[in-house]
């Protein structure tokens, strides 16, 4: 909460502001699908605050945390399982956001589903206009066809590491930490299950 409020999402997708006393409710913005994040909150340089998130579709959105207006929402990944679960983390008018995914491996179940081609990835983007200012996914190279299963499917891989918590802001040394996920198929990298150190600057991996 801030200013005496609260922010939260719902699996519908409404985003609520609350009053952090009463519990009456000041406004509620509909988002295009689930919002798991927690909602991160900050003024803005003008005056007031934005409040930040992500939902399951990877849509970012900054809205005015006062009448709940948007602001902007960018989209930044295409992946149809891509998604944000863990909340951004704003430093120094940028804001820091991991991507994650649905669980890939279970449509692999489904006769016909080529799998595995998501690749986790840390997006920072400006926090006053949502333009993305770099992307740096947790699998350098990009999935590449490995072969067909029993049924003739298409296999894919290196895939998954997803970032699913909040990155850490280290100031001192302008790293982000952020902790990986599990790899989805073969070949193994040694990218999942893991720690990572990100530039601030440059998302390069440190």
């Amino acid at each position: 909460g801030v200013g005496g409020r609260l922010f939260f999402g719902s699996s519908s997708g409404d985003v609520y502001s609350l009053d952090s006393q009463s519990g009456c409710q000041y406004w509620t913005f509909r988002a295009s699908s689930t919002v798991r994040t927690a909602i991160t909150a900050a003024p803005l340089p003008d005056g007031g605050y934005a409040a930040y998130f992500g939902d399951t579709q990877a849509f970012v959105y900054a809205l005015d945390a006062q009448t709940g207006t948007l602001l902007w929402k960018t989209h930044i990944d295409d992946h149809k399982m891509a998604r944000i679960t863990g909340a951004p983390k704003l430093v120094a008018g940028r804001l820091y956001v991991p991507v994650a995914s649905g669980v890939e491996e279970m449509a692999a179940a489904q006769q016909g589903y080529p799998c595995c081609t998501f690749r986790g990835s840390l997006v920072a983007l400006d926090a006053q206009s949502g333009k993305q200012v770099w992307k740096t996914y947790t699998i350098p190279d990009a999935p590449r066809e490995t072969g067909a299963s029993a049924s003739g499917t298409k296999k894919f891989g290196p895939a998954g590491v997803s970032i699913w918590n909040s990155p850490t802001i280290d100031r001192k040394r302008k790293l982000i930490y952020a902790g990986t996920g599990n790899d989805y198929t073969e070949p193994r990298t040694p990218y999942s299950d893991a720690v990572f150190a990100f530039d601030m600057d440059t998302g390069a991996v440190r």
